[in-house]
């Protein structure tokens, strides 16, 4: 018995923002943008909230299985852009999606948030007490960032992707689960205002530290060493090589991160399966994402054994072994 992953969905919202158009923003020129990003063109959801975007990617993900929400256990949404700090997106979604039966919860853990969301299905189903959950990552990134902030801005976009989790008495094709956290320099990534230590007031609210931040010039190349370090452990704890993975989904944080990432690790960067280039860094949204467009093209067809990896503000980090199938 085990775990399997049953379908997966995704949204992608249809407002665009090109680098034509920061390149006028930040007096920049757009071949600026490509050689630090790889990123041609972000996608913003102008529609909605955060738990819109997850109600198009389940109705999609249940579409290709005999699963209604009904059967639904258990709704766990990653995201770092809640609809409200009270209820929980999770309940938003449950109340959109008429998931009568199920119960859930949110998680943070940025842009790691869907391999830590899928390690938490995957023990709920091995728990024997659950039999079908949806593991949802979603941002809407649009809603947090300052529009005067290049480095920001840049990167990230709006989208949601979502799997449905299944119980089975015949197969296992989640391999294994690698969650890390590293928080020496959690406070690199930040919101300084809104929360407990700094609740938003009308006097601070003109410091503009509400909304999300880059705080520090070594995010880059922590975030690459933290994420090498989880691919070679989960690798290393099985006991293969990438000889024995077809493709490596990463964390879309940015096309050049990735690209030195296959540097390091002497791996082509065929090897890896990226999208990132017209969407953008949608956090805890991309993997899910990458996997359901990628089966959508039919650029994996099933039976692939892909490693998941991530890295994100806190500095959470995460690999995953899955098999398609």
């Amino acid at each position: 018995m085990g775990t399997i992953i049953k379908s997966f969905g995704h949204f992608i919202p249809t407002q665009c923002l090109t680098n034509s158009e920061l390149a006028k923003r930040f007096d920049i020129t757009e071949e600026w943008i490509i050689e630090r990003t790889g990123i041609e063109e972000r996608k913003y959801f102008a529609e909605g909230a955060t738990s819109d975007m997850i109600l198009k990617a389940a109705l999609q993900c249940l579409s290709k299985t005999n699963v209604e929400p009904k059967d639904i256990d258990c709704i766990i949404v990653a995201t770092m852009t809640p609809d409200f700090y009270c209820p929980s997106t999770a309940a938003i979604v449950h109340q959109k999606l008429e998931t009568k039966n199920a119960w859930g919860f949110d998680i943070m853990a940025a842009c790691s948030g869907y391999i830590y969301a899928l390690e938490l299905a995957a023990s709920l189903i091995n728990s024997n007490a659950y039999k079908n959950i949806l593991v949802c990552g979603a941002d809407k990134f649009s809603s947090i960032i300052d529009p005067l902030d290049r480095k920001t801005v840049l990167v990230f976009a709006d989208g949601a992707g979502v799997s449905l989790l299944q119980y089975s008495e015949l197969e296992n094709n989640i391999t294994d689960i690698l969650c890390k956290l590293d928080s020496t320099y959690a406070m690199d990534v930040n919101m300084l205002n809104g929360g407990s230590q700094t609740p938003l007031t009308k006097k601070n609210i003109v410091e503009d530290n509400h909304y999300l931040r880059f705080s520090s010039k070594r995010i880059f190349e922590h975030g690459i060493t933290l994420m090498q370090n989880a691919i070679e452990e989960i690798l290393k704890r099985n006991k293969i090589t990438f000889a024995d993975i077809d493709f490596i989904i990463p964390h879309q944080a940015n096309k050049k991160m990735i690209e030195v990432l296959a540097q390091r690790l002497v791996i082509p960067i065929e090897k890896f399966i990226i999208n990132i280039e017209r969407i953008g860094n949608t956090s805890a949204a991309t993997i899910p994402i990458a996997i359901s467009q990628a089966l959508e093209t039919k650029t994996l067809k099933g039976n692939e054994r892909l490693l998941l990896a991530s890295v994100g503000a806190g500095f959470t980090h995460a690999a995953s072994l899955i098999t398609l199938k």
